[in-house]
């Protein structure tokens, strides 16, 4: 599975918005984002670039991009989103509401957030 840059970008940019959804910025989140994106391949010294050029990047460009992907890569977005999300060890009401709605603009697969850890655990 592979993102091109332009999607890696949309994809952060929806992370950023689910891990702020409660207002505060967890370390634990930021250190889930990082290693995630490291471990599907993002080179280190890229992480930065990436992670400012999704302040670029309009929300609706974000889910245009993240919609017309296919069902595997979606799946991933959906799961690692909630992965964001349960990384400071609590799931807050307004992360949940705005993965549900994120799903729902970017039609992505619904799932548990129990399914989406192990989507994640088995990549």
């Amino acid at each position: 599975m592979t993102f091109t840059g332009e999607e890696m970008t949309a994809i952060i940019k929806m992370a950023k918005l689910v891990v702020m959804a409660d207002g505060r910025l967890d370390p634990s989140e930021t250190i889930v984002m990082a290693t995630e994106l490291i471990r599907f391949g993002v080179p280190q010294d890229h992480l930065k670039l990436l992670i400012e050029s999704s302040d670029e990047i309009e929300e609706s460009h974000a889910v245009a991009l993240i919609t017309g992907m296919d069902e595997e890569r979606k799946k991933y977005v959906a799961s690692y989103l909630a992965m964001l999300m349960v990384a400071d060890g609590e799931i807050d009401a307004k992360e949940l509401a705005l993965w549900k709605l994120i799903s729902t603009l970017c039609s992505l697969p619904t799932m548990s957030i129990a399914q989406a850890i192990n989507n994640m655990k088995n990549l």
